[in-house]
């Protein structure tokens, strides 16, 4: 990751400090997908066994440059993973008296130059959502995770806010966005929602409270 600036230069160690000093054993952390750049799972395995010696429980949702990870090798990761790494696909976790939902998410209408293989995945990624979605317990708070941006601030509105809105989603902690691409996408309360950017870079290598009981808003 050096390769991308001087921000990323020893990026791991720095979270692993960070993570060290901010997080408890009782906590529940959530990862936004871009876990690692291996192509092959047991490619992967350095990178899930360090996380696993971290203190916390770990969530982990897929990114765009997640290969070691596809959909339908799911219950093969879930399957070799280490006790604290749980996976978030097609379903929900409940953690802290607080649902845990989410999916990878797309690139939405608007953000790029649109195609039908665009459209195709923003269907499956909005089916996937809803189906985790309606798989948590209603009478709960609901976070969402993704890894792309689920709206951009010029654009209003995006098929992924609808769909928070429309679960009445507490909060959706999102990742993608580097450098100077932060600035496009949500921050704080939109529409009854709270969004968090939790991408490496911007929140400096260190994570981040989101909720406590209710959304953090910094």
């Amino acid at each position: 990751m050096d390769a991308f600036g001087p921000a990323w230069v020893d990026h791991m160690d720095r979270l692993e400090s960070a993570w060290q000093t901010r997080i408890s054993s009782r906590d529940t952390v959530l990862i936004a997908g871009d876990i690692d750049w291996a192509l092959h799972l047991r490619d992967a395995d350095f990178t899930l066994e360090r996380l696993d010696g971290w203190k916390g429980r770990k969530i982990l949702i897929r990114g765009n440059h997640d290969y070691w990870w596809s959909s339908k090798s799911t219950n093969q990761v879930r399957r070799i993973l280490p006790p604290s790494i749980r996976l978030l696909h097609n379903d929900s976790i409940m953690a802290d008296d607080v649902n845990i939902c989410g999916t990878k998410g797309s690139p939405i209408p608007g953000a790029i130059d649109w195609s039908p293989e665009n459209e195709k995945l923003l269907l499956r990624e909005l089916h996937r959502l809803r189906l985790s979605l309606d798989s948590r317990a209603p009478e709960l708070e609901t976070i969402a995770a993704v890894h792309y941006p689920p709206m951009y601030v010029n654009s209003g509105s995006s098929p992924y806010k609808n769909l928070l809105e429309e679960y009445r989603v507490a909060c959706c902690v999102y990742g993608h966005l580097h450098g100077e691409a932060a600035c496009s996408g949500p921050q704080g309360l939109i529409d009854g929602v709270v969004y968090f950017l939790v991408a490496g870079d911007y929140v400096n290598f260190e994570p981040i409270p989101v909720w406590d009981g209710e959304p953090i808003v910094r």
